[in-house]
């Protein structure tokens, strides 16, 4: 007696004999699987972000806004003697020789008025270390040692009860009152030297009253290269 045997014809012509498992649809998966959490939905890594770069300046109490870039940047300066200046409503880092001095300046707008900071080492020589620092305005000749110098001026007036007081382009000068952090700014200074953040409240040095008026506070992220 002849047994018939089927045979199955697939839609590519292969041959499947009975009982063997179809074939998947599903293209085949390779690589590492996501990583899932606990109601299976595929986790999203977060990646570590470095600082912003740039400068990001907020101003706050009786002048307010946000200065976001700064003002005319030049190559940065390197091997400085301590007699070098950087021009006055440019941004620029001064990196220094062995007989000069470490100093971060940059210019910024804020509601039309360029504001321009300087942070420096003062009187010291060679360059600071990167971390936290307390900032003093005149560091040179206050007798705070172990502090940075902390210098700010404006072209204009930002009020009317502001006297200028100084001499050139940025005659308007402030400086920290000791009512707000015993009179000294926070800075910390980044790897490189070159940025870092600001905390710093301020007051004019010459106005119609003694009341500390405009008293404002700059915070954000400031940087000498950009």
């Amino acid at each position: 007696m002849i047994v018939g045997v089927v045979i199955v014809v697939g839609a590519a012509g292969a041959c499947t004999g009975h009982g063997s498992a179809p074939a998947s649809s599903k293209p085949p998966v390779s690589g590492k699987r996501p990583a899932v959490n606990k109601h299976g939905a595929v986790k999203v890594s977060k990646s570590s972000s470095a600082p912003p770069a740039g400068t990001n300046l907020r101003f706050s109490g009786d002048i307010k806004g946000t200065a976001r870039g700064a003002l005319k940047v030049l190559h940065g300066k390197s091997g400085a003697h301590y007699d070098y200046t950087v021009p006055d409503g440019t941004t620029q880092c001064v990196m220094p020789a062995a007989d000069g001095s470490w100093e971060a300046q940059f210019t910024v707008r804020m509601n039309g008025i360029d504001w321009e900071i300087s942070i420096g080492n003062g009187a010291s020589f060679g360059s600071p270390k990167p971390g936290k620092h307390l900032a003093v305005y005149d560091a040179d000749t206050n007798g705070t040692s172990n502090t940075l110098t902390f210098d700010i001026a404006s072209d204009k007036a930002p009020s009317s009860v502001v006297l200028g007081g100084g001499a050139g382009r940025f005659q308007y000068i402030y400086y920290l009152p000791d009512g707000h952090n015993d009179g000294k700014a926070l800075v910390t200074i980044d790897h490189g030297l070159t940025s870092g953040t600001l905390d710093a409240w301020l007051a004019p040095w010459q106005q119609e009253n003694d009341q500390e008026k405009p008293l404002f506070h700059i915070t954000g992220r400031w940087a000498c290269n950009s």
